[in-house]
């Protein structure tokens, strides 16, 4: 039995085809019907934490990292900081009193 639902996996993939490219993005639902247009089959109904490339591949999108809790039970507040191209902070902003984070790679 789990070789002809293996069998029968592999002949639907075969029939759907495999898509290459998704430089068309996300489409919107009224484009799932325009058949005059190539955009159809490099695009795909939904993407959900991915990033497409300008080349066409899709890639998982990175993952959040957790660093250090906030000083403070009150809001807080964080912002970006880019020193240079290769030296970034996070800045969180509390009451009275601002932490500085660097960012690695």
């Amino acid at each position: 039995m789990k070789k002809y639902l293996i069998i029968l996996l592999f002949l639907c993939t075969l029939a759907m085809g495999t898509q290459l490219s998704f430089n068309s993005g996300q489409l919107s639902e009224m484009m799932k019907y325009r058949v005059d247009t190539d955009k159809r089959t490099m695009g795909a109904e939904e993407l959900e934490n991915v990033i497409v490339r300008a080349s066409g591949m899709a890639f998982k999108r990175p993952g959040t990292e957790f660093v250090d809790d906030a000083n403070s039970t009150s809001n807080v507040r964080l912002l970006p900081f880019e020193y240079a191209a290769n030296d970034a902070y996070v800045i969180e902003f509390g009451h009275e009193y601002i932490s500085f984070f660097r960012t690695t790679e």
